[in-house]
């Protein structure tokens, strides 16, 4: 009898805290049970790798199109990454960058307002995916923008949530803000020349870099530094910092024929760095270079190439007096940053383009219906559609004979040059039989 009382009062507490346990788990967001009870789990494909995959396409075309890179489609954009080099990753991951401190500074500034409002937030920060709903709010209708980005790539919801809010809260608003900054600076600073071969390359940094706005590592950073402003001791996020810089450098050595190792590219020929000013350009992107700009025969001696070179930057600039407008390609150039498109995206020539200069006239599908218009319109044409026609070619002739405009150096009369172009459409607006001149 005694020996069962005494089962019953070890078996009593027991009971209590299973039971506990249990309502515990069952209170949890299948989130929360999944971790408590399988870990990470032991299955690699999961149901939400596909919402994952989906997030990161979404986050990808809104940070293409911030960064001026080609997108096709309706919400959510697609961005087509299959043809991405160096230099266009580098540009998706410094508009990722730009779109996470955009956010942060809004949460950082949240924080603040809550702070001097109340000490305790709710745990779904409304007011914040309120206040940054942003490009983000439309890839993802109805999500919190700030939670939006972690989830897109790749992070948990609650990564942000009450009780590291109420942490932060206990906070000096300057210190944070401090922390915060001098993080995202160092982490600039050491990724400035990264070379990013690939989406999987700018997903991690582009994770690396959110997670100092989270608030986990804010409340980390905040300790960690005070910390060594005691001890004297250096604080290891600077270590980390430059562990996660060579991981992203990190070339893996082939073990198994699955793996493929990443040679350097071959060197550039001469006549690569005689035409484009930038580093890591090759052989294979000069021909690009040459096909878009109309040079169509071979050019062994790169006259052809630096002729079109300064004909599209005369197009693209006119009388503007530009520092990029010295006969040679540069990034800004090559990859359309500040321009429509750059050169590498603007596509192959059209046959009936003679040279980089018509090009730039003529893209416009509706520049060039207003032009042959325009010849019929002072009766220098009869028929002709475009200026593949050779009708049209010895209109131009006519038109340059009345208008007294002599072809440019380097070029024919029966080419189609911008200043004949404005004043063959000055003509056509005069009254009917007036004259070019």
């Amino acid at each position: 009898m005694t020996m069962n009382l005494h089962g019953s009062r070890l078996a009593t507490p027991f009971l209590a805290l299973f039971t506990i346990a249990l309502l515990f788990l069952s209170g949890c967001t299948p989130s929360d049970r999944d971790f408590a009870l399988n870990g990470a789990g032991s299955d690699l494909m999961s149901p939400k790798t596909v919402a994952v995959t989906d997030g990161i396409d979404a986050y990808f075309g809104e940070i293409c199109r911030q960064a001026d890179l080609p997108v096709n489609g309706s919400r959510p954009l697609k961005c087509q990454t299959s043809g991405f080099d160096d230099h266009a990753w580098h540009s998706v991951a410094k508009a990722g960058m730009n779109d996470i401190d955009h956010r942060c500074d809004l949460y950082l500034a949240w924080l603040e307002n809550k702070r001097n409002q109340k000490p305790f937030v709710d745990a779904t920060l409304v007011s914040v995916g309120a206040t940054t709903a942003g490009v983000l709010a439309l890839a993802a209708p109805g999500s919190n923008a700030i939670e939006y980005v972690a989830l897109a790539l790749g992070l948990t919801s609650q990564t942000y949530n009450a009780y590291y809010t109420r942490a932060l809260l206990g906070i000096e608003p300057s210190t944070i803000k401090l922390t915060v900054e001098g993080r995202r600076l160092a982490f600039r600073d050491a990724f400035l020349n990264a070379h990013y071969r690939e989406k999987a390359d700018v997903v991690y940094v582009l994770r690396s870099y959110l997670k100092l706005c989270t608030p986990q590592t804010i409340t980390m950073d905040v300790n960690t530094f005070a910390r060594a402003a005691v001890t004297g001791e250096e604080p290891p996020q600077f270590a980390n910092l430059e562990l996660e810089r060579q991981a992203l450098e990190t070339v893996r050595p082939v073990s198994s024929p699955a793996l493929v190792i990443r040679r350097p590219a071959p060197p550039a020929s001469p006549n690569v760095k005689e035409a484009i000013s930038g580093n890591n350009y090759t052989d294979a992107q000069l021909l690009l270079l040459r096909k878009n700009l109309c040079v169509r025969s071979s050019d062994a001696d790169n006259k052809k190439t630096m002729a079109a070179i300064k004909l599209w930057e005369d197009g693209i600039y006119g009388s503007t007096d530009s520092e990029y407008r010295n006969g040679r390609v540069d990034d800004r150039e090559w990859t359309g940053v500040g321009l429509q498109r750059g050169i590498r995206d603007i596509g192959s020539c059209a046959a009936r383009w003679r040279d980089a200069g018509e090009r730039v006239v003529l893209e416009d599908p509706t520049r060039e219906a207003n032009f042959v218009k325009a010849l019929k319109r002072v009766h220098v044409l009869t028929e002709g559609q475009n200026v593949g026609d050779t009708s049209v070619r010895d209109a131009i002739v006519a038109a340059r004979e009345k208008c007294g405009l002599p072809a440019p150096a380097g070029r024919m009369q029966s080419d189609v040059t911008r200043d004949l172009y404005d004043k063959l459409l000055e003509w056509a607006s005069k009254p009917e039989g007036s004259s070019c001149v």
